[in-house]
Parts: C-alpha cells; structure tokens; sequence
C-alpha cells in the first residue's frame, strides 16, 4: 500500500473506531517513516465527541535501529505503539538469525525492554512463525 492510500485510509479506519491503527513499517523507507508520523500526528490525535481516539502502532523488527524509527514515528500519537517481531522458529532460526532459541529469547526481551527505555508504555511482541516455534 502506498503512503497516500494509508493516508487515505487511517481518518476511514478511525472513523469505524478501530482501536488500533498499525500503518507501516517506519524503518523500512523515509516514505514510510513519514506515513506513519503523519497518521500518528493527525489521526493518532483526533479525539471524537465519545473520547475514543486509536492507538497508533509501528512495526519494527527487533533491532534498536527499527525500534528507534519505530518510536520516533508514533510518539506524537496520545496512544503510541511500538510492535517488534521476530523469527522464531527453528528453520528461521537456523538459516535466518543463526541464533540459539536462548539467544532470540533474549534478543526479544532486551528489544522490549529498549522500546519501553525510550518512552513508549504501550510495547507488543509478536514471534514470527510462531506455529512452528518449539518451547
């Protein structure tokens, strides 16, 4: 989807009173760094006459890098979010990460961690092809 269709698209959703917008990945492209600001910035604020407003969610991957784009994109939302994922299963693992379960366990917490240090409460995890990850 281009920025100008999620821009388009996130006052619509607003509007259905979502209560979470998620609309981009703000460490992938500028373009998209942008998008998601905006969205953050206006809609992430709009308050309607019942008080509801969404949160305003960006995707990072768990690295302090895409965290950091990620927070500096949605912290102009009343509700900002931060969503960090990674692979988690043992072919991503092994052939992706070339890390150890211990070692993306870890990876994870510190990355949540780090996103809570930058300001952002509201920090959601999600492991990739978590349907095949051995616990």
């Amino acid at each position: 989807m281009s920025s100008k269709e999620k821009l388009d698209i996130a006052p619509q959703l607003a509007k259905l009173c979502l209560d979470i917008i998620e609309p981009g990945f703000p460490a992938s492209s500028k373009d998209d760094f942008e998008a998601v600001k905006t969205i953050a910035k206006e809609v992430g604020n709009a308050v309607d006459e019942n008080g509801y407003v969404p949160v305003v969610c960006g995707q990072s991957r768990c690295d302090e890098k895409d965290i950091k784009a990620g927070w500096e994109a949605v912290k102009y939302a009343k509700g900002p979010r931060i969503h960090t994922i990674t692979a988690t299963s043992g072919i991503h693992l092994e052939y992706k990460l070339r890390k150890s379960k211990g070692e993306v366990l870890d990876l994870a917490r510190r990355m949540v961690r780090f996103a809570r240090s930058l300001g952002c409460d509201d920090v959601e995890f999600s492991p990739e092809d978590a349907g095949r990850f051995e616990f």
